[in-house]
């Protein structure tokens, strides 16, 4: 993976843990426990994969 590409998947990660932030708090606002918990587990496994870009 060369250095444009590393910085792409890093960029859209960081997107979509953004995103699953974002859908996270209207879950819990509308009392949608279960929505939430699976964009815990979305966001979850994206910043695991961040992290492990970042090790590199």
């Amino acid at each position: 993976m060369n250095p444009e590409q590393l910085q792409q998947m890093v960029k859209w990660l960081n997107q979509q843990i953004i995103n699953s932030n974002e859908s996270i708090n209207t879950a819990h606002q509308s009392n949608n426990y279960g929505r939430e918990t699976q964009f815990e587990g979305m966001r979850d496994a994206y910043m695991r994969c961040l992290n492990k870009l970042n090790n590199i």
